[in-house]
């Protein structure tokens, strides 16, 4: 029973890590968003429930997205 996670977040979310691809980790997306950093860690692991979508994190913490073509 977890918390449902806004579809609407999920999408803005997406769009920041993919305009600063590998640029930026949770934080300073959150940041950005005006979002609280609880928020967007809700949110990361939807991101890869997407078709063909997933969260890439390297060893340093920044984001990027991963698609198979």
């Amino acid at each position: 029973m977890g918390r449902k996670v806004n579809p609407q977040k999920v999408v803005e979310v997406i769009k920041v890590i993919r305009e600063n691809d590998g640029k930026l980790r949770a934080n300073d997306v959150a940041k950005q968003l005006g979002l609280h950093p609880q928020e967007v860690a809700r949110v990361l692991p939807a991101i890869d429930d997407g078709e063909e979508k997933f969260l890439y994190e390297d060893d340093k913490g920044f984001l990027s997205i991963f698609k198979f073509w």
